[in-house]
Formats: C-alpha cells, sequence, structure tokens
C-alpha cells in the first residue's frame, strides 16, 4: 500500500520523472551510480529502487505487524494484477507495468523482494532485507549477460549494514568489477568512507562513485 498516486492523464515521461526526483532525496548513493547508465537502464534502475523504497519504508510507517503483512500483500496483489492488464494508480505501479510488459523487470524477481523484506519485518532484523537481492538485479539491468561475482552479494550486505552505522563488521578488500555493470554497484565503494566517518560530505561521497566508475573498484 503506497502513497504515491499519479492522474490517469500524467504521461509515463512524467511519472519517471517524479520517481527519480523521489530516490534522489531518499537514496542518493544508488541515485548517483544510476546517473552513470544508459538511459533505459537508468529509467528501470530509478523504477526498481522506488519500488525497493516503497516496501523499505513498511517498517518507518508501520508498527503493527497486521498491518504490515497487509502492506507487502498490496504490492503482490498489485503485480498479481499487472498480468490481467489491471494497473492501480500508483506512479511505483505505473511504472512497472511499462517495464514488466517490457520484460525489463521480471515479476518472480520482484515478488522475491516483496517476501524478503517481509521476512525481514516481521523478524525486526534489517540485516534481513534483499540488498544483496537488489544489486543482482540492478547488475543484470546494466549488462544482462554480464557475470556475476557472489562476492558481490557480501558486499552489498556490508555496504547496507555500514550505511545504518552497523560497524561490527569487518570490512571486505575492494572488488574490480566489469564496467558495464558498475552503474549497478558503484555505490558499494561508499562503505570504505563509512567506515571512517558517519557522515561523509556530499563532494566525498561523489567522489568515491566517480573512482568506482573509473576504475571499477567498488
Amino acid at each position: 500500500m503506497g502513497v504515491m498516486t499519479s492522474p490517469a492523464s500524467d504521461s509515463l515521461k512524467e511519472i519517471h520523472l517524479r520517481l527519480d526526483t523521489r530516490i534522489r532525496s531518499v537514496d542518493e548513493p544508488r541515485w548517483l551510480s544510476s546517473r552513470y547508465a544508459t538511459p533505459e537502464a537508468r529509467t528501470t534502475l530509478i523504477i526498481l529502487y522506488a519500488f525497493y523504497y516503497e516496501l523499505a519504508r513498511v517498517r518507518l510507517v508501520v508498527t503493527d505487524q497486521t498491518m504490515g503483512n497487509i502492506r507487502f500483500q498490496w504490492w503482490r496483489d498489485a503485480l498479481e494484477e499487472l498480468a490481467q492488464d489491471k494497473v492501480r494508480q500508483h506512479d511505483v505501479v505505473l511504472a512497472l507495468a511499462e517495464e514488466i510488459r517490457q520484460k525489463r523487470l521480471i515479476t518472480t524477481d520482484l515478488m522475491l523482494i516483496i517476501d524478503e523484506h517481509e521476512a525481514a519485518y516481521l523478524a525486526y532484523n534489517r540485516s534481513l532485507e534483499p540488498e544483496d537481492r537488489l544489486v543482482q538485479i540492478a547488475a543484470r539491468i546494466c549488462d544482462a549477460a554480464a557475470d556475476f561475482d557472489d562476492r558481490l552479494m557480501a558486499l552489498a550486505r556490508e555496504w547496507a549494514s555500514r550505511r545504518r552505522g552497523e560497524n561490527d563488521s569487518s570490512l571486505s578488500a575492494h572488488l574490480s568489477v566489469a564496467s558495464r555493470i558498475r552503474p549497478a554497484v558503484a555505490h558499494l565503494r561508499l562503505r570504505h568512507i563509512w567506515a571512517r566517518q558517519a557522515e561523509p560530505s556530499a563532494l566525498q561521497i561523489r567522489a568515491s562513485i566517480l573512482l568506482a566508475m573509473l576504475f571499477g573498484r567498488v
């Protein structure tokens, strides 16, 4: 269950612009990395991240588990309805409809994200949130044929832990990644900055992501 709705007259381009603005506001590291993707891949990444954020924010707005379950089920129902050409008037659902129709996003992947977010919510354990699955899907958006290094999954979980300020985990060494998937993973390099300081400057964040894009070390 979400809060973003669109008048029927809104174009898909207008919806994409709203989602892009929202992700820049709530998830700047991923947004910055996505700037280096091709225009089509960038749009798909932003829609994926907007979907992920809608699920992640359930823990922020709902404390009752029954109501939380209802919100996660709302998203399952919305995805299932897309297969019947029923599209709910919600920015993220409207955007997802076209991505799924064009096979740039896969419903089963999105369902797994819902399931794993719900499991993390019910367990009160953010380490169970599917940060690793998100990175894997994002990498496939940038390059469907790329070989995905399983070590990136571990780095995604470590990145999320550092971002939350949980500095008890060990810090892995830099990992070299292929150029075509860098827009999906460049922000993972930030875990090294977060290990040193909780609130790096905007310049430090942008420089870190740029270095990851230039040299491929995250």
